[in-house]
């Protein structure tokens, strides 16, 4: 085997990852591949994406996730990895680009290039790790998306630079509250203050970065349901079979279409699934529950189910009529604290909620089910159905 590796790269190694990458071209008459070389002539941006990768993003490209966390090659050199989320719920690759290094104007290279690639579409919403860099080059090539900051890193980064659990453990709820801004201000002042943290320079960071992290802010912002990195970081888990830190170029590109092949291998399995099977109704709503079973795919139907179960737990705290349009109220069974608004415009079959969860998620929510209930729906109204998860 170390034989055959070695013949492989005789010739050079950039020259072996470039020739690959021509041959998949020959193949594949929509594969883009692009690339830069330095002043001495050496290969120091590559950029990569095959015909699947562009028509997903044509389709599935309003929520981008740019992460680059990967250096899992003999160069040490940073692996950026452009993904998403598709129908089915399945991280989908929409290009890859291995870089030489991690400065603005090359994270600026990726995504021109990467926006040529897909003929000038862009994302509506980015999510990114905190990189620096990363973040300045999304702002001056991506200006009218809007950005979000990964969670994950963020609480991986708070337990670095406070050593409290409280602060933490409060800071993670309040992040992930599902509150209006008025809220969000008041609980962060009460969390400084409590935990003594006001006069700390990383905390007085974070909070000017708060519309970038906190779900207060971001709520009405559609993110598919992700509010992390953390699909790249259970990707990284799975190239760690396929790759490894002693592999060259040549041998980390032809690996890297191995492992985005088996990615693609589970989605087909997705597909058959949601496509020639049905699934065992189990609430006492058959019709609502059936609706949803025919429209949307497999792994979006679980996830809505949950919340047509939920609407049974609410409680009507009142109603009104103007026109063709009701508005109700709901609390939820033994917690009346919070209470949510649901306008319903008859005319239209369309429904609007303040928990915002379609805006955000793009499936309606408990409360929205539970209108559809006491109006004597049969099926969920198509303004209620986002094309995206069908």
């Amino acid at each position: 085997m170390d034989e055959e590796r070695r013949k492989d790269i005789l010739n050079g190694d950039a020259e072996g990852a470039l020739g690959f990458l021509a041959a998949k071209k020959d193949a594949d008459d929509m594969f883009f591949y692009k690339y830069h070389v330095d002043n001495e002539g050496r290969l120091a941006r590559l950029f990569w994406t095959d015909s699947k990768s562009r028509v997903d993003f044509s389709v599935f490209g309003d929520v981008l996730v740019f992460d680059t966390t990967y250096k899992i090659n003999k160069y040490r050199k940073p692996l950026v990895v452009l993904a998403g989320v598709n129908n089915h719920l399945n991280s989908t690759v929409f290009g890859c680009a291995l870089l030489s290094d991690e400065r603005i104007e090359t994270y600026e290279w990726v995504l021109s290039t990467f926006v040529e690639a897909m003929k000038g579409r862009k994302p509506v919403a980015v999510m990114i790790d905190g990189d620096s860099a990363m973040r300045r080059a999304i702002k001056n090539l991506l200006p009218d998306a809007c950005h979000r900051l990964c969670s994950w890193h963020l609480h991986r980064n708070a337990r670095s630079n406070i050593r409290c659990e409280e602060f933490n453990n409060r800071l993670y709820n309040l992040m992930a509250r599902k509150c209006s801004t008025f809220e969000f201000e008041d609980r962060w002042a009460r969390l400084v203050n409590e935990c003594v943290v006001v006069k700390n320079e990383w905390v007085k960071k974070l909070y000017r970065r708060r519309r970038l992290c906190a779900e207060a802010y971001l709520r009405d912002h559609f993110f598919a349901g992700m509010r992390s990195t953390q699909r790249c970081e259970k990707m990284h888990t799975f190239l760690n079979e396929y790759l490894n830190e002693k592999m060259r170029l040549y041998e980390f590109v032809r690996s890297f279409d191995l492992a985005i092949a088996w990615l693609r291998h589970t989605e087909s399995k997705a597909v058959h699934t949601s496509e020639n099977t049905k699934p065992v109704l189990t609430t006492i709503l058959p019709k609502l529950e059936g609706s949803a079973a025919e429209v949307f795919t497999r792994n979006v139907f679980f996830m809505v189910r949950k919340h047509l179960n939920r609407q049974g737990l609410l409680i009507s705290e009142d109603w009104s009529e103007d026109g063709g349009s009701r508005t109700y109220y709901y609390s939820k069974y033994g917690g009346h604290e919070i209470s949510w608004r649901v306008d319903y415009d008859r005319s239209m079959e369309k429904l609007i909620c303040s928990c915002m969860k379609f805006e955000s998620k793009g499936i309606p929510c408990a409360h929205m089910f539970r209108v559809m209930v006491v109006e004597g729906m049969n099926r969920i109204p198509e303004a209620c159905i986002s094309k995206r998860w069908t």
